[in-house]
């Protein structure tokens, strides 16, 4: 019994020392080659799950007998000979650490088993953009750099290409961006906008630690392979690996190093304007306009000198939206510019008076200038007099003409008065027009010729519960050179005449004869009766 027992004791501690050494030893799933990618992330949990499968065996054998010592690292000739043996013990230096031991202090960071809740001990980055207006562009960008290095902070990047437009980009300890925010605003005189970002980049430096820890492992398992081999190639082919293998290293201290200075120092970005001049401007007198009728509007402005470039707009208050432009020209005057007509079109009348809103901003080598003025736009259904002058006349110099014009007369027009304007510097022909009346005429002589014409504009008024209406409409007069007299003129005129008069007389002989039988008959009987009646024989 005794000897039964101590068979069984052997072949289980056969057991484990063998099932220990396949999960050890072994070079499938527990070995990661050198030349593989340190991105790769079997590259972290390899040597996690064979330790994992060396347990769980441990585990469900659950034998007394103590695990088998490790063996000693081969020699470095052995290792160089055999590149799955190198592999392995490179693999089992770079194990990393499954979390992080400490943070750079300058972050502030504690090891996750420090941290009391989720919320603390975060590497947060912070950028701010703000955009503020300023009385001096170029004075608060000195401001603003002796803020910065008072706050044991540094610029970034400042420009000042435009006198009244700005930008400075600096970096300042975390712990006071607010109070470098309240400093700037201070500096301003408006503070258009302010926009902070915080983006938590914990993770990340936290993976890149890691990834530093297993290529720092690496490298020190490769400077000793360096130290142990003695063939060139297999030295070379170490170099190759070990500076690789730097390359990476370097690039991941860059991006920690990075991260923890954009955490420990935040980027504030201002953009700066100038405050603008004040721009004295007249948009016009109001307005009375009927519905469908269309509006023009024109401004009026005085700029201060070194402003030389316009953008206006005008809103007309009733959702139509804004009509831009920049066309403007100097006054008669010289003192002020006024800018292009635009014109506007009210369909309803509904929501009248519309407030109509005109704004410029100028700029130029003196900065900025601004300027604004309003005007009520009051919108009626007014009635419509439509008006007809007549059609075109040509006329010789020094006759008279006649014109004749009609309009309509809407319901409810009172107190209705025409105007006749003949275009010659004339007095102009004015009456009243008869309660029933939709004509008026005129007669006017033109007394010298001219190639141009003359335009004659006819005006009819009239009175209505919404105010005065006016029609017009206008006709052109061509007056033309007379034609002159002369004797052969007036011979050739005789002549013409009796020449006609002889036509119609030989018309009249063509039309006896070829009448003659009837009256020649009219005749016989006539004289037969008249005999008869005076008792005369017929014969």
């Amino acid at each position: 019994m005794t000897r039964r027992k101590t068979l069984f004791t052997i072949l289980g501690m056969s057991i484990v020392l063998v099932l220990l050494l396949a999960a050890c030893g072994g070079n499938d799933a527990g070995e990661v080659s050198i030349d593989a990618s340190l991105d790769d992330p079997e590259w972290y949990s390899i040597e996690d799950g064979r330790n994992e499968s060396a347990e769980e065996s441990v585990s469900a054998m659950a034998a007394p007998t103590p695990a088998p010592q490790p063996t000693g690292t081969p020699a470095p000739q052995a290792m160089m000979a055999d590149p799955d043996l190198m592999k392995a013990v490179v693999t089992e230096s770079a194990v990393p650490m499954p979390v992080m031991a400490e943070r750079v202090a300058r972050a502030g960071l504690t090891t996750v088993e420090d941290q009391s809740s989720p919320t603390q001990q975060r590497l947060i980055v912070r950028t701010v953009d703000m955009m503020i207006v300023v009385e001096d562009v170029s004075s608060a960008l000195n401001d603003i750099t002796t803020m910065t290095q008072e706050f044991g902070g540094w610029v970034v990047t400042s420009s000042h290409q435009e006198k009244h437009r700005g930008f400075i980009s600096a970096r300042v300890p975390v712990d006071r961006v607010d109070e470098a925010i309240g400093r700037l605003r201070g500096m301003a005189s408006d503070v258009k906008s302010v926009i902070s970002d915080s983006r938590d980049v914990t993770d990340e430096y936290v993976d890149i630690q890691a990834r530093m820890r297993n290529l720092q492992a690496t490298e020190e398992q490769l400077i000793k392979l360096m130290e142990q081999t003695g063939k060139v190639t297999d030295l070379l082919e170490v170099q190759r690996e070990l500076t690789r293998v730097q390359g990476e290293l370097e690039s991941f201290q860059g991006r920690a190093k990075y991260l923890e200075e954009t955490s420990a120092f935040s980027l504030i970005n201002v953009n700066l304007e100038l405050a603008p001049a004040g721009m004295a401007v007249n948009g016009g007198p109001d307005q009375a306009v009927s519905e469908g009728e269309t509006a023009r509007f024109r401004a009026t402005f005085t700029p201060p000198e070194g402003i030389d470039e316009f953008y206006y707009e005008w809103d007309f208050g009733d959702g139509s939206g804004l009509l831009t432009g920049t066309r403007t020209a100097p006054t008669l005057d010289g003192s002020s510019r006024t800018t292009a007509t635009v014109t506007h079109v009210y369909g309803d009348k509904r929501d009248s008076p519309f407030i109509v809103t005109f704004k410029i901003t100028g700029t130029g080598e003196a900065g900025v200038a601004e300027g604004e003025d309003t005007l009520i736009a009051t919108v009626t259904r007014v009635p419509k007099i439509e008006v007809f002058a007549g059609s075109d006349h040509t006329v010789e110099e020094g006759d008279t003409l006649e014109f004749i014009g009609s309009f309509t007369r809407p319901e409810g027009m009172s107190d209705m008065t025409f105007r006749w304007d003949f275009g010659d510097g004339s007095q102009p022909v004015t009456g009243s027009i008869t309660e029933a009346g939709t004509t008026v005429a005129a007669i006017h002589t033109y007394p010298n010729y001219r190639p141009l014409p003359f335009t004659v504009v006819l005006t009819v008024t009239g009175k209505s519960d919404t105010g005065e209406v006016t029609g017009t409409d206008s006709v052109m007069v061509y007056v033309i050179e007379a034609s002159p007299w002369s004797a052969g003129g007036v011979a050739g005129s005789a002549v013409e005449a009796l020449a006609a008069t002889g036509r119609g007389l030989a018309h009249v002989g063509i039309w006896i004869g070829i009448f003659s039988p009837i009256w020649i008959a009219v005749l016989v009987v006539g004289y037969v009766v008249w005999r008869r009646r005076n008792g005369r024989p017929i014969f």
